[in-house]
């Protein structure tokens, strides 16, 4: 028997380093509450390890960018080990993430390009898929290995109209090899027609269709719909039935920032008794809305729903603007939903 090879070292023959068991997993952050800690786990089973692309659809003032940063601000904050990567800066409020978009890319997505120039486009196109495979393996593996990447207006990095683009093709190879960077995609559409079919809808895991409710001010209902997309229809198949998570995006939070209410305009004057009580209370000193609340069911007579109704009002009343608070609405900059003037600056 010939010997082709000799093992010098048997231990070079095996691969040693941890895999995806080792890797990923349900590890929390300390101290969440119980129904923190339970809609940490729901967020983690729907949305498969935190792994794959979601396209969030609906129209506009449907609560694309609402879902996408409450989403992501939720990951940040239960599972810390999760990197945010986006590519719009948020409010300040939102806390540390890192920029992703076409002039951080620059340089990369230029370099890609150099080496597709003068060939035909068959050629050019297997030229910047190769490009832009190395790109994930290296520069973008340390930039998106365990991280959530949101993008708003998904179609300007997938634009079926554009397929033979340096950023479509980077889309492309980051969205394919998403259970090995450990990555969960966020882009928001408002027509599905206009991303790639090849760079983009073939490796769709999830639609999200936003739902504004129609009877809560500031209500909206997100629909989750495990989806694998038909070449041969070019449709989406839906594989179960919706996950739905509902949203007030206008109540205070008290797990935001400081979670204080201030007075914007302590000379307004109030147009009801509620709006009397509660601005008194507050100018009294009170800051939080649980506290608020606690003097006004026991001190007042107003329960929680009629002090919540009126802080919103107080809120988003576009002519008022007398109160300001931490909520969902405080986290970006929403061009969609009733301008929220805030204490809060936007990242320079």
């Amino acid at each position: 028997m010939v010997e082709l090879f000799k093992v010098e070292n048997s231990s070079d023959m095996f691969v040693n380093r941890g895999g995806y068991e080792s890797e990923t997993g349900i590890h929390l952050a300390t101290n969440l509450t119980e129904n923190e800690r339970e809609l940490a786990a729901r967020i983690y089973g729907v949305f498969n390890g935190l792994m794959g692309l979601a396209i969030v659809q609906g129209d506009p003032g449907s609560g694309k960018d609402l879902f996408s940063n409450w989403l992501t601000h939720r990951i940040k904050t239960f599972f810390p080990w999760k990197r945010i990567v986006r590519d719009e800066k948020p409010r300040q409020l939102y806390g540390k993430y890192d920029l992703f978009n076409d002039k951080v890319l620059a340089q990369d997505l230029a370099r890609m390009k150099a080496l597709a120039v003068g060939k035909k486009i068959v050629d050019a196109d297997a030229t910047l898929e190769k490009a832009a495979d190395d790109w994930v393996a290296s520069e973008g593996s340390v930039l998106l290995k365990q991280s959530v990447l949101y993008c708003t207006e998904y179609w300007k990095y997938c634009y079926s109209r554009n397929p033979h683009s340096a950023l479509n093709k980077t889309m492309g190879s980051i969205a394919k090899t998403k259970r090995h960077l450990d990555c969960l995609i966020l882009g928001t559409a408002q027509a599905i027609v206009e991303l790639d079919k090849n760079t983009c809808l073939k490796w769709v895991d999830w639609l999200v269709s936003c739902v504004r409710s129609k009877n809560l001010r500031a209500g909206f209902t997100f629909f989750v719909h495990r989806v694998r997309y038909d070449a041969r229809l070019e449709h989406f198949q839906l594989l179960s039935r919706p996950d739905a998570f509902a949203i007030d995006a206008a109540i205070p939070r008290s797990d935001l920032g400081d979670g204080k209410i201030i007075i914007r305009r302590p000379e307004y004057q109030p147009e009801d008794e509620e709006e009397r009580v509660v601005l008194e209370v507050l100018k009294a000193g009170v800051d939080t809305y649980d506290e608020l609340v606690r003097i006004l069911e026991t001190d007042g007579d107003m329960s929680e729903r009629e002090t919540l109704a009126t802080v919103k009002d107080l809120k988003l009343r576009l002519r008022k603007h007398v109160i300001d608070y931490p909520c969902w609405y405080s986290l970006y900059n929403s061009k969609s939903v009733p301008v929220i003037a805030t204490t809060l600056r936007a990242e320079d």
